[in-house]
Formats: structure tokens, C-alpha cells, sequence
């Protein structure tokens, strides 16, 4: 995993809308129009999105529920996040950031 998401928090941008359905998440672009699905795991990681995190935490969880390889779950979940960022479906800023204006 890239060093800079190890210390970047990631949350859903705020023109992504989703719901689930039968287990798996339907993502709406609003500025777009898009529609977007992840499965039962990217459906996972979503919800722990909602309070923002790290992808080094996000990979920590799924490495306590699921008999994966850390550098396998490492590349998987940096795949996803980069997939998600590249729609603008979720905003990443530096952890020093985000203390700095929550500070202000």
C-alpha cells in the first residue's frame, strides 16, 4: 500500500448517495449520474467509510474477519480506493490536516 494512504483519511464524498440492496451497495454519483456497485466486501468497507479512516485500519479489520494475505489485502483495498477517489466518490485528506482544522 502506498505509504500516503497509510496516514490519508478517506470518507465518502458528499456527491456520493448509496443504499444497499440484498447485501450489496448501489453508489449514485449525483454529479454524474452514475451508478456504482460494490460487493459484499467493498459493501463493508463503505460503511466503515462513513467514519472516516485510514486504509491501513480498513486493511487491519478485513485481515481480523478474513483469512487473507496483508499484502494481497493491501493491494486490494488500494485498488478499491483508488477506483472510489478516481470517480470522486470519496475525499482523502492527510491525518495532519484534518487534526489542523478540527483544531481551528
Amino acid at each position: 500500500m502506498p505509504s500516503s494512504l497509510e496516514h490519508t483519511l478517506i470518507a465518502p464524498s458528499s456527491q456520493a448517495v448509496s443504499c444497499e440492496i440484498g447485501g450489496e451497495t448501489v453508489i449514485l454519483d449525483l454529479a454524474s449520474g452514475q451508478y456504482f456497485a460494490l460487493n459484499q466486501i467493498g459493501t463493508q468497507i463503505w460503511q466503515w467509510l462513513t467514519e472516516p479512516c485510514t486504509a491501513a485500519s480498513i486493511c487491519d479489520r478485513l485481515l481480523a474477519k478474513y483469512d487473507v494475505a496483508p499484502a494481497e489485502c493491501q493491494a486490494q483495498v488500494s485498488q478499491l480506493l483508488d477506483q472510489l477517489a478516481g470517480h470522486g466518490l470519496v475525499k482523502m485528506e492527510a491525518c495532519g490536516a484534518v487534526a489542523t482544522a478540527l483544531a481551528e
